[in-house]
């Protein structure tokens, strides 16, 4: 009799036989196929791919790690990243910050494409490449497209680009009063940046000096007008203001996007002693020069004391030129005309008729046409401005509610408009509560009105949130 532990054991082994036939038919390959390959699979990332790019550099957001260039000579951008591991060198092989690289910088660029991360960034040592700096901006040319450094005159590229305070601006908002950086490549200018910008000088207390002269900055030197608005460089000047004889110096800060009031009143010039002078002038409707500006004699006259040059005229009668002079509160002066021969009077008739006569009365009725289209249409005057005045007009619509000036004379509240000056001039918008901005403007006698809208101003609140 067979045991039962025998039986155990043979069944066993029949079980375990079992279990391996089973296994290798699972695993060995079918009879005629190829063995079944495996994949093995690689989880390392791609591979480096590099690419060069010589770019304009156009913002660096260093909190995110990132940078955008621009191709030179193209509209085109790339975004990169970057870590504290990227190659940034300086155009001699020294080793620098990314933080110094100012925007606008012509580089040459190495990057992997496939992570878009940045590997090495060095400043251009090209012999194409030119940096010049300390260019002032009232060289640039915009009608022409041009630039003028040290004497050479470059041209602008069609792509070319403005940054100022870390960020992208547009060419126009270049004020002629600004220092820049300029990078020209091939004799094209690429970019600017602005290393030196532009505050505003508001004058107060200045009724004294109305019609004088003010000269503040490197080049702002204009005539004192009611509520001007001077567009100055940052930096710290002596303001010198003068109307004849008197003259007073202050000195003034004028920084950045920002508005300096600057009161008059510590060198207001002083009132001077005046005398009243009332005229009986024979003929009595005889025209009274005083130092050569006419003067109404139906009552009296106030001057100020000392010698004054008086002329007295009338058609048909001998001129009376001569010195006036004013010592005392008041006066009476009597003048008696003499009238000219008759052989006189007719020889200054003839020379005066036919083509004089017919030009002086023609400029009186333009100057008359011109006036009455100025009041009829809400057309501003420009006084002060450079250029030549032409027929047509400019108009502001907007920002609403801003006070316009035109190289620094006011001239009201936008929208607005005013008569076209030629040349290249500033204009500021400024507003209470708001920073005040500056557009540069070129005009040409071509004819034509312009119209202009600029974007709203920036809130002073804004920037304290």
């Amino acid at each position: 009799m067979i045991s039962k532990n025998l039986i155990n054991n043979r069944l066993f082994k029949i079980i375990s036989v079992l279990v391996v036939a089973c296994m290798l038919m699972v695993l060995l390959p079918a009879c005629g196929e190829k063995p079944v390959k495996v994949p093995e699979y690689d989880d390392t990332v791609a591979p480096v791919d590099k690419v060069e790019y010589f770019a304009i550099v156009s913002n660096i957001d260093e909190v995110n790690g990132k940078i955008k260039l621009r191709s030179v000579g193209y509209t085109s951008e790339r975004m990169l990243k970057f870590t504290g591991g990227a190659d940034v060198k300086d155009k001699f092989g020294e080793i620098i910050p990314m933080s110094s690289v100012a925007l606008g910088s012509v580089v040459d660029v190495v990057y992997d494409a496939n992570r878009d991360k940045l590997l090495s960034l060095h400043l251009s040592s090209s012999e194409f490449l030119e940096k010049k700096e300390g260019v002032a901006a009232e060289e640039i040319d915009y009608l022409g497209k041009t630039v003028k450094i040290d004497g050479k005159q470059y041209r602008m590229s069609n792509n070319v680009c403005a940054f100022s305070d870390n960020k992208e601006i547009e060419l126009n908002e270049i004020c002629s009063e600004d220092q820049l950086t300029v990078w020209i490549y091939n004799n094209v200018v690429c970019s600017f940046n602005v290393e030196l910008g532009h505050g505003y000088v508001k004058l107060a207390d200045y009724a004294s000096y109305l019609g004088g002269m003010v000269e503040i900055g490197y080049d702002v030197i204009v005539p004192v007008t009611e509520d001007m608005l001077l567009t100055v460089r940052e930096g710290t000047y002596t303001l010198r203001i003068s109307k004849g004889g008197d003259s007073g110096t202050k000195e003034v800060t004028v920084e950045k996007n920002k508005e300096q009031v600057v009161s008059l009143a510590d060198i207001a010039i002083e009132p001077k002693q005046t005398g009243s002078v009332l005229f009986h002038v024979t003929p009595s409707d005889a025209a009274v020069y005083i130092d050569k500006v006419r003067v109404n004699t139906e009552g009296a006259v106030d001057l100020i004391y000392g010698k004054h040059r008086i002329d007295i005229v009338k058609e048909g009668y001998d001129n009376l030129s001569g010195t006036l002079t004013v010592k005392e509160p008041y006066k009476v002066r009597e003048y008696k005309m003499t009238e000219e021969s008759t052989t006189e009077t007719t020889a200054r008739s003839q020379t005066k008729s036919g083509k004089t006569s017919k030009s002086t009365t023609n400029t009186t009725t333009e100057k008359t046409t011109e006036a009455t289209t100025t009041e009829n249409d809400g057309t501003k005057d420009v006084s002060g401005a450079s250029g030549e005045k032409t027929d047509n007009k400019v108009t502001i619509s907007a920002p609403v509610g801003a006070s316009v000036y035109f190289d620094g004379e006011y001239l009201g509240i936008a929208p607005i408009s005013f008569k076209k000056v030629t040349g290249s001039h500033v204009i500021t918008l400024s507003q209470t509560g708001y920073l005040s901005k500056s557009y540069t403007v070129t005009f040409t006698d071509d004819g034509k009105d312009e119209s202009l809208t600029y974007d709203n101003l920036v809130s002073i609140t804004s920037l304290i949130e």
